[in-house]
């Protein structure tokens, strides 16, 4: 994301335009930190402000204090669903990401038996919406079962033990969805320590080093893939348009890719 935006601010300079932005992302998913950032960039009276909503609740007073204090606010990669936030630059349609996944691993799976789901944070939209998506698509297969669910918060060693837990619990388990980009790493790390690798079919979000690799190398099966360095390049520019007073669109979205083993040398290009 960060590389899309400061393609974004090079080019902005190539007109004249100079920006520089303060890019702060907390370690882990945590509501009070989360919140905390947010308060001390407010404090800082940018421009604008773009905010990735991690609990929507939590963020909505925040997001409308900047605004009584003439700060515009643009929401990017998690939706602020009922806030005041004016635009958002992501993927936006996140039930799609939910239903292709659930699809792909059916048929991985031959149609047939156990799958758990690690469902991210409880308050970060995008992660409960491909959840929803994902748990829809799988009602046409009769003969596939929810046989848990767990929220792992987007923390990698959550998700480890959580999947640990589950592949003891299930041990016909077939089939594990992440719906964040922790989540597949960790459940990863799980079925690989377990030996579990030709047992268990993984599929999450998202395309950290660690879940490419298991794509290569066949411990997961697909990755869902959003356009992330544009999410960053857009968010640039609007709020550069938004702080000229020119008008800019209330949702951008994005897109994904679902990508396997195929094509993991090569969706980059």
């Amino acid at each position: 994301m960060q590389k899309g935006a400061d393609e974004a601010i090079a080019e902005l300079a190539a007109q004249g335009i100079k920006v520089s932005y303060d890019w702060d992302a907390p370690p882990q998913a945590d509501v009070v930190m989360h919140t905390q950032r947010l308060e001390d960039a407010i404090a800082k009276g940018p421009d604008v402000l773009i905010v990735s909503c991690l609990d929507a609740a939590a963020d909505k007073p925040l997001i409308e204090e900047a605004q009584n204090r003439g700060i515009p606010v643009i929401s990017f990669d998690t939706p602020c669903p009922d806030t005041s936030a004016e635009a958002f630059v992501g993927r936006y349609y996140y039930e799609e990401d939910g239903s292709d996944v659930a699809n792909a691993l059916a048929e991985a799976i031959d149609f047939q038996g156990e799958v758990a789901i690690l469902a991210g944070s409880p308050g970060a939209a995008n992660h409960q919406q491909r959840v929803a998506g994902f748990k829809k698509a799988m009602e046409q297969y009769p003969d596939i079962e929810i046989v848990a669910e767990e929220f792992d918060n987007d923390d990698i060693e959550r998700a480890v033990n959580l999947t640990a837990s589950m592949l003891q619990a299930h041990p016909e388990l077939a089939g594990i969805f992440g719906a964040n980009a922790s989540a597949p790493v960790g459940a990863g790390r799980a079925i690989v320590e377990a030996g579990k690798q030709d047992d268990v079919v993984l599929i999450g979000m998202d395309d950290m080093p660690d879940m490419v690799s298991f794509v290569k190398d066949g411990t997961a099966h697909a990755m869902s893939v959003q356009n992330v360095p544009q999410i960053g390049y857009w968010s640039i520019l609007y709020a550069v348009a938004r702080s000229q007073d020119r008008p800019i669109p209330a949702i951008h979205d994005t897109g994904s890719l679902l990508v396997t083993q195929d094509m993991v040398d090569t969706y980059k290009d």
